[in-house]
């Protein structure tokens, strides 16, 4: 029985990791300046930021502003885009559905998730040169991919539930689009929170806080997390995988009928 999940779980992760590397070819292919154009999105709005905060608000005690503020973008921005992708991971895909019946409906969730990673190589490609142009230890970054793959166990739960949305309800996308809005203005990406402000307290319910506020302890100041924190991470991130895959394998069979 093992064995022969561990032989269908090998070969639905290449067909996603294969399926992962196509898109993103694809997505930079016939482009100019391929992906430089994905960096400038998170490069805008830093700028944007900079310049509100020079003129606009009060300063604050945050230590390396500018690497914690690009932290706190390309993290939004990977969190956006990896559920956005999910939305439409079964129902922009029916072709794959319905003319190669051996190809499982959730290595179409995966592979959207895979390519958002490679997308996110060079976000943190990005993160070096701030953190060396703003004389910022490198060494925190050593253990970033254990937060980022904590991240990417809650991503990938959410995930399957978001493309069982995507299939069921045709408008997610728009809700999802002004959640998003939201989102970017409640977390705090270009601020910092008291632990006793009651948007502190709000974000205790968002993963995405745990992620980032995690990632800037490690990476910026290279200080152990609160034990709190990361185990509320590692929590929230298992919870959704299970949930998820509850939720995708309780659905999938009908995808075709939708």
């Amino acid at each position: 029985m093992l064995t022969n999940f561990w032989r269908q779980f090998k070969r639905n992760a290449k067909i996603s990791l294969a399926m992962a590397k196509v898109n993103f070819t694809l997505r930079i292919e016939g482009s100019y300046l391929g992906i430089i154009w994905y960096l400038l999105n998170p490069l805008a709005m830093f700028l944007i930021i900079i310049l509100i905060k020079k003129h606009a608000l009060p300063g604050n005690a945050v230590s390396h502003y500018e690497v914690y503020l690009l932290i706190g973008i390309i993290g939004f921005n990977f969190f956006k885009q990896a559920l956005t992708k999910a939305i439409g991971a079964i129902s922009s895909n029916t072709n794959y559905l319905k003319s190669i019946n051996n190809i499982p409906p959730e290595t179409l969730v995966v592979a959207g998730l895979v390519e958002s990673i490679y997308s996110h190589f060079f976000d943190v490609i990005l993160i070096i040169v701030f953190m060396l142009i703003y004389k910022t230890s490198l060494i925190g970054l050593l253990f970033y991919p254990i937060i980022f793959f904590f991240f990417i166990i809650f991503l990938l739960g959410f995930s399957f539930i978001f493309a069982v949305l995507g299939v069921y309800f045709k408008d997610f996308n728009n809700v999802w689009s002004i959640i998003t809005q939201l989102l970017f203005f409640l977390t705090p990406i270009f601020y910092s929170l008291p632990a006793n402000n009651y948007l502190y307290k709000i974000n205790l319910f968002n993963p995405l806080f745990y992620f980032l506020s995690i990632a800037r302890t490690v990476v910026i100041d290279f200080k152990a997390p609160p034990l709190w924190m990361s185990i509320n991470l590692i929590l929230i991130g298992f919870v959704s995988l299970a949930v998820g895959l509850l939720i995708f394998n309780k659905y999938k069979e009908k995808f075709s009928e939708q």
